[in-house]
This record gives structure tokens, sequence and C-alpha cells, in this order.
């Protein structure tokens, strides 16, 4: 630290090197206003239509003291030493912000049965979103001329308890999100479906708000769907499932940035190929068999080159993983198994013995190749769990052993 890292700046007043410890003081608030008005037609109707409105508002106000004390000289009280936030002692960093969310939409979506067993569906939503985020965060200009006290806008006033504003952005944007279903009954007990829609999440503003991270923009998924709800056996067999495609555009992909705060930023194209499928069969009756699976083929469609350091194509730098990337955290394939017995146990009360084995594939933690190679790929993890219980007249007492074989699954990795 004495030598050439950071801690090397934090000095006392005398300019001895002082400890650089630093822990946080935070407080978040926050509020949220949510209406919708709907009105849906009888459903014995052929027609049946369901139409309304959305009108929303959430408030998170942020709040983040980093400090750094030294007894009675926090930081330095005096120039050239005095790196501390005015009217902050020992304050390193503040962020004081608000962030606000608006949204608002109008939809309607409609049903018409073309025979008993054809039914038709289309809908579409309109959409307007409102996202500003404004208040202060930085460094003083003693410690940074980039960010903080250094880059207070002219003229502006503190706000809440911080010197100036130095962050004032907004994204926003409207659109429409279409719908269409076709379902076919053969019967009571077997459907099949065909979907296409479309969806979205809302753009933002990044908290380190300085000019290599704009804000970012919504992202989009367009969904192809063929799917069945099926049921056999006089109703002893349900088996359901659906087969997709899945394109993401301009998807929104986080990373942590400088100074450790979060950065979004769009990624580009990426592709979602899959299968899901549950079954469930009550073999006799006290013992009932259920599982389901998903297999999928995630991956980036587009070349991922994110600021500020990609330097395509001889030294990519930090964010950059090329074209053809398995998506982050999704594992190719995944399941579950879960049998359950039941059984009587005189005086009214019944019992009950249940297995479950979870599987999970390997993963990534990181959408980005350097991230990848320091993390290394997540293993695969197998969780076996049992319960043991009894119930009567709406109560019940379990007894059970999760992780029973105490395997190390690794969940996530940074």
């Amino acid at each position: 630290d004495r030598c050439c890292a950071s801690g090397a700046h934090f000095l006392d007043n005398a300019g001895h090197l002082m400890n650089p410890a630093q822990h946080i003081i935070g407080r978040d608030h926050y509020t949220k206003i949510s209406n919708e008005l709907r009105v849906t037609s009888p459903k014995e109707y052929r027609f049946r239509m369901t139409a309304g409105v959305f009108l929303q508002r959430q408030v998170h106000e942020i709040y983040q003291n980093y400090r750094v004390d030294n007894g009675g000289d926090p930081l330095g009280s005096v120039p050239p030493n005095n790196l501390s936030i005015p009217g902050y002692p020992g304050t390193l960093w503040l962020t004081d912000q608000q962030r606000v969310d608006r949204d608002a939409a109008v939809f309607g979506e409609a049903n018409f049965d073309f025979t008993d067993h054809l039914t038709g569906t289309a809908g579409i939503r309109h959409y307007t979103f409102d996202n500003t985020l404004y208040g202060f965060y930085g460094f003083d200009a003693n410690h940074s001329t980039s960010e903080g006290t250094a880059t207070c806008f002219p003229g502006s006033q503190p706000f809440h308890g911080a010197p100036c504003v130095d962050l004032d952005k907004k994204s926003e944007g409207s659109g429409n999100l279409p719908k269409l279903n076709l379902s076919y009954k053969f019967d009571p007990n077997h459907m099949l479906y065909v979907t296409w829609s479309k969806g979205f999440r809302p753009g933002g503003v990044n908290r380190n708000g300085g000019g290599a991270f704009p804000p970012y923009q919504p992202d989009y998924l367009t969904n192809y769907e063929l799917g069945w709800k099926t049921t056999w056996f006089d109703h002893r067999l349900r088996f359901n499932g659906a087969v997709f495609d899945e394109e993401w555009k301009n998807f929104q992909f986080s990373y942590l940035g400088p100074n450790a705060l979060t950065i979004v930023t769009n990624a580009g194209q990426a592709q979602i190929r899959g299968l899901e499928a549950d079954l469930e069969f009550a073999a006799t009756q006290s013992l009932t068999l259920s599982g389901g699976f998903s297999a999928l083929n995630a991956k980036l469609t587009q070349t991922f080159c994110g600021l500020p350091t990609c330097l395509l194509p001889s030294a990519p730098g930090e964010q950059y993983a090329p074209n053809g990337t398995q998506l982050p955290t999704t594992p190719k394939f995944k399941g579950d198994v879960t049998a359950r017995y039941t059984f009587a146990m005189g005086a009214g009360f019944q019992g009950n013995l249940q297995a479950s084995v979870v599987y999970s594939g390997p993963r990534w933690a990181d959408l980005r190749i350097l991230a990848r190679d320091e993390l290394g790929e997540m293993p695969s993890y197998t969780l076996t769990d049992f319960t043991v219980g009894v119930e009567k007249g709406g109560f019940n007492a379990d007894l059970y052993v999760n992780n029973a074989f105490d395997r190390r699954a690794v969940l996530s990795r940074y």
C-alpha cells in the first residue's frame, strides 16, 4: 500500500500512512404503487375477451456511505490529505440517489372457439416506460477527478445530504407486445397448442453513470412454442411438455464494474432452444411418482463486445464473448424425480414417505471468456432429500433430511 497501491493515498495530516480498511453504512427505502383495471367477459361465451389498463410507479432511495475511520483524524482533515466527501468526515465514497421507474400499459386479449375442439387467441399490450436515476455518486475531488465532487453539475444544489448532483439520466421507450395462440382439444384429456408471443424488460440507468456506462436499453424475447397437456389411463397419468425456440434481442447482461458497482449492458443477440416436460403417475392408490426435466441449448448468436475494455480482434479484453458462447447459469440439462408413498396408520392418522432427487448439469457463472477462465466451470450436482410425515384433520408434522448425502453443490461463483 505504501509503495504503489491505492492505500498509498490514505495519509493523516502528519503524512503518515493510515489504515485503509473500510466499512459501509447502507440504507434503502422502497415505495411501490401499482394499479390495474381489468374487464372480462363471461367465460361461457363463444367469443371472450379481457381488456384493461395498468399503471405503476416504483421509487428506490439509495444511500451507501463507505467509511475509513481513523480516530480523530479521518482521512486527514485538511488539504492536501483530506479525502472525505464534504460534510461527511471519514467518508471516502458516497452514493445518494433516487431511482424512479414508471410503467404504463393498455392491453387486450380475445378468445374465439372456431369449433368445439379448436380455439384461437389473439392479444396485444401497448407499453411505455420512463425510468430515471438522479443524485450523487463518487469520491471527493482530492481523490478522483473523474467522478464525484469533481464532476458536479454547474449550479447544482445539494441532493438530500449529498454535496451536489453529478448524475441525472433516464431511459424511456414504448412499444407493442403481440400474442397469437391456437389450441386443439382432441378430447377433454388431450390438448395440443402452438404459441407465438413477445415480451420485454424495460431499460434503465447504471448507478455508475459515467460516459463509459450509458443507460441500457430494453431487451426483447420472441417465443415460438409447441406444447401439449394430456392425461391418460383414467387420469392416473398426467404428461405435459413443450418444445420452444426463443430469440433474445439486445439482452441485458450484468457484471461487476469499477468501484464494485454492478454494470448492466446490452449484450446483443442470443437464442434459447429447448424441450421441457413433466409427468405425474399414480402407480397405485398409495404410490405417486413424478418428475420433470429440461434440455436447453442457450447460446449467443452475436459476439459480445462490451465497454470499456473490448479491443477486438487482437486483444478482446475483459468484456468479450464470441458468437456461440453458452449463456451463463444455464445448464444444458436438469431434472428431478420424486416418489411419495402414503398409508393409513389408524386412529384417523395418515402417514407418508417421500424421496426426491434433483440433478443439474454443469454451468458457467459468467458470460465473458476471461471471467470464465478465472472462475472455472461450475460442476454438475445431484441432491437427495427424504421426508417422513403424519397428518390428521388438516394438521401435519414432518421430519426431513435435505441433501442427505452431503453433496457440495456449487450454486454460484463470483
